[in-house]
């Protein structure tokens, strides 16, 4: 149930002029969310003890705009519901054990906005994801004369904003300078505007993806796909490689031969010219301790399955904060980085973590995106400590959470979507004759 963006006592033309303008508004009110997000992602207000995403804060000013004065966002009464049930939660955890008020106020602002929700047609969807994949464009080439100039040259990368501007406007906390290996001047490409070559990474391969399940312009597919490898972040390709048996279900046989050739094609060149494969070097890291593919992956399910079996964890958690931001906390001794659950559970106790988890099966709940909502779940969930990111929350917010096309159809195998349509072709036939 959603509260309705116009009266529904307007009927005939007048309706559809209010639908029509209620549509545009959502499509400019998400156009301007996705710019800013990628163009000012870095960007942050407050002392360094305490900074708020400039993202984060446009988002919100949009979203209470949006509800209160132009009324073109709705709240989803459920997830509305469910949200204030979480956030219940998570008080009720700090009136028991105290944290930081800093880290509370971030969690309840950033997920608030997981309560908005809005339909729109088919067309006006494909408009959004085609200005998503536009405003890609120019960081994707950042990043390759980033690579290429790096790689030719051997000197450190000429377009970085950490050199630029003073680190008081910048978002603190991320390797804005990741050099690979860390002692040589290489720095992987993270196309300007973004946290880290993680971040961009992510924001291509949805670009990648999102492009292949609507338009398909074989320009684009390629270069958002380049741009995702050669920024040699892993989060990105291993969203590519989630993503595909999600989008080749979709696909002939012909499709599914072509990209096994594809995909070994690339594997063989980088083995053949020696050229670094980040994902490949995180999955050999995974099962290993106090490397960064275990920090991600091993360390915080095991942490995770300590806490889950304490029974003082189950009211409340020992704090907002108490894993800090920075370090992302230790287990056995060893940096770790928490997942969201894992870090709801050691700061705000099991309670908070089962309605979160409803929040959030609830508000990504739909037949649309569903190769990227898998990936950036998996990715979101279960790599690292994206809680309070606000670049990895935001992304999903807009992409998976705030705008749905009204139509969504069931998300079929190739042979059981043609089969389907040739039997209703079939049966509007014989209506016809008769």
């Amino acid at each position: 149930m959603h509260m309705s963006p116009y009266p529904l006592a307007v009927v005939g033309p007048l309706a559809v002029d209010a639908e029509d303008r209620h549509e545009r508004a959502v499509v400019k009110f998400v156009n301007l969310q996705m710019f800013v997000l990628i163009y000012l992602q870095k960007f942050a207000l407050g002392s360094s003890g305490f900074q708020l995403s400039v993202p984060m804060l446009i988002l919100l000013g949009s979203v209470a705009w949006g509800i209160v004065v132009s009324q073109t966002l709705s709240l989803s009464v459920p997830r509305l519901g469910i949200y204030l049930v979480f956030v219940a939660c998570c008080l009720w955890s700090e009136s028991l054990s105290g944290g930081s008020f800093t880290s509370i106020l971030q969690l309840v602002l950033l997920y608030s906005s997981m309560a908005v929700y809005s339909s729109v047609s088919e067309a006006s969807y494909r408009k959004i994801i085609g200005r998503f994949t536009t405003l890609m464009i120019l960081p994707a080439y950042i990043v390759i004369v980033q690579y290429t100039y790096q790689k030719l040259t051997g000197l450190d990368d000429p377009i970085n904003m950490n050199h630029l501007l003073p680190k008081t406007l910048l978002l603190q906390g991320f390797y804005y300078d990741a050099h690979f290996p860390w002692y040589s001047t290489f720095s992987r490409p993270n196309g300007f505007f973004f946290l880290e070559p993680s971040f961009v990474s992510a924001f291509t391969a949805s670009a990648a993806i999102l492009e292949i399940l609507y338009f398909r312009r074989p320009y684009r597919v390629v270069l958002m796909l380049a741009a995702t490898f050669l920024s040699m972040g892993a989060t990105g390709a291993s969203m590519l490689a989630i993503a595909t048996p999600f989008l080749l279900v979709r696909e002939k046989p012909q499709v599914w031969l072509m990209t096994a050739i594809a995909a070994i094609s690339v594997v063989i060149v980088a083995l053949t010219f020696d050229i670094p494969l980040p994902m490949m070097s995180r999955l050999d890291e995974v099962g290993h301790e106090g490397t960064s593919g275990g920090q991600r992956v091993l360390q915080p399910a095991l942490y995770f399955v300590e806490l889950a079996s304490d029974p003082s964890y189950i009211l409340a958690g020992d704090g907002a904060g108490a894993i800090s931001a920075l370090s992302f906390g230790e287990f056995n001794n060893l940096p770790m980085n928490p997942w969201p659950i894992v870090k709801l559970l050691n700061e705000y106790g099991l309670l908070a973590v089962i309605s979160f988890v409803i929040l959030y099966i609830v508000a990504i709940a739909g037949n649309f995106n569903v190769p990227l909502k898998v990936a950036l779940s998996i990715e979101y969930l279960f790599t690292g400590g994206y809680l309070l990111s606000p670049a990895m929350v935001e992304l999903l917010v807009i992409l998976c959470f705030v705008v749905a096309p009204a139509r969504q159809e069931a998300w079929l195998p190739y042979g059981l979507r043609t089969l389907i349509r040739r039997d209703a072709a079939l049966i509007g036939s014989q209506r016809g004759r008769a």
